[in-house]
């Protein structure tokens, strides 16, 4: 399943942990999770490999950089981001006409057992 989500705030993991004050931190977290609810209902709960493709319209943001928001983006998206459910990420960041990401879950469907 792929999920496109436009006009997140653009926060890199420099600021997010090196200088922005934890009030700041929590109004950020609140805006994403008001822009991800009005844009998609889903949430993910099963195991799954997960790539995540930004697109900025300035500055593209270097992929460990991206790790901030995929943070939040996480929290708001999957009831247990643990390595029980999120076994992989992928990132991809790049010069794009606008701020978006683009997410693509991929359930692990596991394999029925050989003593069938």
């Amino acid at each position: 399943m792929t999920i496109e989500l436009r006009d997140l705030p653009k926060v890199s993991l420099n600021h997010l942990f090196g200088r922005m004050h934890w009030t700041k931190r929590e109004k950020l977290i609140d805006t994403y999770k008001w822009i991800i609810r009005s844009q998609t209902t889903k949430k993910f709960y099963k195991p799954c490999n997960v790539s995540y493709s930004f697109t900025f319209k300035n500055n593209p943001l270097d992929c460990t950089n991206c790790s901030a928001m995929i943070k939040i983006l996480e929290d708001c998206l999957f009831v247990d981001d643990s390595t029980k459910t999120v076994k992989s990420i992928n990132i991809v960041s790049q010069k794009g006409n606008f701020d978006s990401v683009k997410i693509t879950v991929n359930e692990i469907i596991e394999e029925l057992s050989d003593t069938l």
